[in-house]
C-alpha cells in the first residue's frame, strides 16, 4: 500500500497533461528519425525490446500484447504486420498446442539494434541535456514509486 499524502485533482491533471505533453514530443522526435534511419516505427521498436528482454527473446502473444500496451486489435495488426516484415516469428508451444509464442528474429535483434542507437540519441538529446543528475533522479525515482502504487 502506497500512502502518501495527496495532491489536488488540478495539480495532478496538470502533472498528466506535462507528462503526456513530454512524451508526445519526444515519441515525436523518435518516429521522425527512427524510420528512416533504422527502418522501424517507435512502435515496433518497443515490441522488440520487450521480445529481446523475455526468458529466451520469447512471449505469449498475449502477453507481448500487454507488456507493449496495445489493444488486442493493435496488437493483432501490429504484429502481424511484424511478422510479415520478418522481424518476428511464430513459435507453437511444446506443453499447449493452442498457445502461441513471438519470437524475435535476427533481422528483427539487428533493427532493434540500429533503432536502440536512434532512441539513445534522441532521448539523450531531448531529456539528459535539459535534466541535472538529481532532476532525473527524483523523476525517476516518483514515477517507480507511482507505478508501484497500482
Amino acid at each position: 500500500m502506497c500512502a502518501v499524502s495527496k495532491v489536488s485533482q488540478a495539480r495532478a491533471v496538470e502533472v498528466w497533461e506535462r507528462i503526456s505533453q513530454l512524451h508526445g514530443t519526444v515519441a515525436a522526435v523518435l518516429e521522425k528519425e527512427m524510420f528512416p534511419q533504422a527502418g522501424i516505427t517507435l512502435g515496433w521498436y518497443q515490441v522488440l525490446g520487450e521480445l529481446k528482454r523475455a526468458p529466451g527473446a520469447m512471449l505469449r502473444f498475449q502477453n507481448l500484447a500487454k507488456e507493449a500496451g496495445l489493444s488486442e486489435s493493435g496488437a493483432s495488426r501490429r504484429l502481424e504486420q511484424m511478422l510479415k516484415a520478418g522481424l518476428i516469428e511464430r513459435v507453437s508451444c511444446p506443453t499447449d498446442r493452442r498457445g502461441v509464442y513471438a519470437h524475435i528474429t535476427d533481422a528483427g535483434a539487428k533493427a532493434h539494434e540500429k533503432a536502440h542507437l536512434i532512441f539513445i540519441k534522441s532521448v539523450d538529446q531531448a531529456l539528459s541535456s535539459q535534466l541535472k543528475p538529481e532532476e532525473a533522479d527524483a523523476i525517476r525515482a516518483t514515477l517507480a514509486r507511482l507505478g508501484a502504487c497500482d
